[in-house]
């Protein structure tokens, strides 16, 4: 049986939505306090549970909800097909630090929440594997479209390409997991432009190969 969705203020998931997203960015999921949350947005501890079931429901929601805004907030420009790899990598990098200084509770969260999902419940490690991979579905796409616009060797299956581009995706974050594991002091895509430089740096072998001709 389908688990009946409870009805939700809008006003009130707003301003929990406001609250839950600001405390899990400055004190994590284990530190921030849903009684803290509550009183923040004016409403009851017990809505919280009943909105949304529990402390891991509610940091869920706070993911899911912080990913929605980025994509609500997306310059359509994102869109244009970029030029190669590296191109990707760099303009997906702009926007990204464009909407960390508009929104740096949102990026703080994120950043944290895959760069530590380690160290979450099972549960909630479990859910978000699968935005996770949401992202990755979308990432193909946007990589199959990069493709298009290259003189691919014609020996070469497309899907194979793109699984190995995707294969340098996940060493990437696989990377950034491990140092978040040793580090915790995050705040910003600039704390983490070392990531960036990695990912380009893999994506022009990727491209020109490192053998020399």
């Amino acid at each position: 049986m389908t688990k009946k969705e409870i009805p939700k203020d809008p006003q009130k998931v707003a301003r929990i939505m406001q609250a839950a997203c600001h405390a899990f960015a400055t004190a994590g999921y284990r530190g921030a306090k849903t009684d803290v949350i509550a009183a923040d947005a004016d409403v009851s501890k017990g809505l919280i549970f009943h909105y949304y079931g529990s402390k891991q429901g509610l940091y869920v929601a706070t993911i899911q909800h912080t990913t929605q805004v980025i994509i609500d907030t997306i310059d359509p420009a994102i869109y244009d097909v970029p030029a190669d790899l590296v191109d990707m990598i760099v303009r997906g990098t702009k926007y990204k630090s464009d909407f960390g200084r508009s929104h740096p509770d949102e990026m703080r969260l994120l950043i944290n929440a895959y760069g530590e999902s380690a160290h979450l419940p099972a549960a909630v490690q479990k859910q978000m594997r699968a935005l996770y991979d949401q992202t990755i579905a979308t990432s193909r796409q946007m990589i199959r479209n990069v493709l298009k616009q290259m003189p691919l060797r014609p020996e070469l299956d497309e899907a194979t390409v793109v699984d190995l581009i995707v294969g340098v995706y996940n060493q990437v974050f696989s990377e950034f997991q491990a140092h978040m594991a040793k580090h915790h002091d995050a705040q910003s895509m600039a704390d983490v432009q070392w990531v960036v430089e990695r990912a380009k740096a893999y994506m022009e072998i990727l491209e020109h190969g490192f053998v020399q001709r």
